[in-house]
């Protein structure tokens, strides 16, 4: 704490403040602990907060799934900033909007521990599809988009946005600036999927909310996160630490950082930098706290790479057959809740016998069912010359590394990776 407060004392004003806190257990006593101390540089949350003001908390709700899992903002770090805003005397709610939550918004509250937030804490949890919302415009990646917003964006004193650390299979990583999609109530999401369909042009509208949609403040949750095929399928990783800034800019180029990955190929953060949106790079931030460096995670797996977004658009459609990912069924997982049917924006999805059939001419690769199969029921399928891309990547690896010494744990994952690989490929 007494560093916090020493760095305090030497903040620079030129530069973007980032508080980091290390964190590693979702007990409620070491995250109130670590969420005052990332709080300490800017103030506290007096600073933000004050008494008989509505705090609308912004987490990341994306499904139907336990805590244990890593898809959602813990419900822990909930509840430790609701007791922070109500000992400051505030009114606290909580929403988020959820791509296929329409109708049974409920059991995502008790499936994600919000409800429990609520009941212990006296916040009002919000069904942001129920709530009146705002149509703004935004300046999208090739002109003008028109998009509606939750009302409780302008109508609550304080939003605080509390995003998760995760990967994305369409924008790399969903960090603190794509959280604020969540914003945007109801079906629409899935529209700009359609719309939007090239990867780094989904990604620019992602910051081009973000942008008309300014949340003062953002404390994020890298207690435990997702790498590999996230948001909704990827694997649990323990990265131990909690981060807080006025910008979530600030906060994603750190995250990007931890997980070893290049900011310019996060569709996100390279559309941010391009139209000035936060710092453009960590030198333009001021860190408190713990180190960067103290939480890099080398293991970090980053999703499949997005391949048509290298591709010139006169052999996209050459490329296709040739090139491709596409969603396909677990057999024996599905229990046909249609969640998968009613997201689809290309609606390429109709419920068979044995759950989704796939429209393969109409599919466009966005993942949306997978993204919101409350059972990870939909896997991603990629083409053979994929796999043996990736096979021919992980030879090159096994014998030349990675720019590092190869120890005898490092060829074993290599080698156990070239394995898996080759077994994908002979399926």
């Amino acid at each position: 704490m007494s560093d916090f407060l020493h760095e305090r004392e030497n903040m620079t004003a030129p530069l973007c403040p980032l508080a980091i806190s290390k964190c590693t257990s979702y007990s409620l006593d070491s995250i109130s602990k670590s969420v005052s101390e990332v709080l300490l540089p800017f103030g506290g949350l007096e600073a933000f907060v004050k008494p008989g003001q509505k705090v609308f908390l912004k987490p990341n709700m994306l499904s139907c799934k336990d805590p244990s899992a890593a898809a959602t903002t813990h419900p822990i770090i909930l509840e430790a900033v609701a007791n922070e805003c109500r000992r400051i005397g505030a009114q606290v709610y909580i929403g988020d909007s959820p791509p296929m939550a329409l109708g049974r918004i409920e059991s995502y509250w008790n499936t994600t521990g919000f409800k429990k937030v609520a009941e212990k804490t006296g916040a009002t949890l919000l069904a942001l599809e129920k709530e009146p919302s705002r149509q703004i415009r935004v300046n999208g990646p090739a002109g003008p988009v028109s998009i509606h917003v939750t009302e409780w964006l302008y109508s609550a004193d304080v939003v605080i946005n509390l995003p998760k650390l995760k990967t994305h299979n369409l924008t790399v990583i969903t960090g603190a600036v794509k959280n604020h999609f969540g914003l945007l109530p109801g079906l629409q999401k899935a529209q700009f999927h359609k719309r939007f369909p090239k990867l780094s042009d989904f990604g620019a509208l992602m910051a081009d909310i973000c942008a008309a949609t300014p949340i003062p403040l953002t404390i994020f949750d890298g207690v435990e996160g997702m790498d590999g095929q996230g948001p909704g399928g990827g694997r649990v990783i323990k990265t131990g630490l909690i981060m807080a800034a006025v910008d979530p800019v600030a906060i994603d180029l750190a995250f990007s950082a931890i997980a070893g990955l290049d900011p310019e190929k996060i569709p996100t953060l390279a559309r941010c930098r391009k139209i000035d949106l936060g710092p453009k790079n960590l030198t333009q931030v001021r860190i408190f706290g713990e180190p960067i460096s103290s939480f890099k995670y080398p293991g970090f797996q980053a999703p499949a790479e997005p391949i048509f977004a290298k591709i010139p658009g006169v052999m996209v459609k050459i490329a296709q057959r040739l090139i491709w990912m596409r969603p396909k069924l677990k057999k024996g997982l599905c229990i046909k809740c249609k969640a998968c049917e009613r997201i689809c924006p290309a609606t390429a999805i109709s419920i068979a016998e044995e759950g989704p059939h796939f429209n393969r001419k109409s599919c466009i690769s966005c993942f949306c069912c997978m993204e919101v199969c409350p059972v990870d029921s939909i896997e991603m399928q990629t083409s053979s010359l994929i796999k043996l891309a990736l096979l021919a990547r992980e030879v090159k690896r096994f014998f030349w590394g990675e720019g590092k010494t190869n120890t005898s744990s490092d060829v074993e994952r290599r080698s156990a990776s070239i394995e898996e690989t080759l077994t994908s490929v002979m399926k």
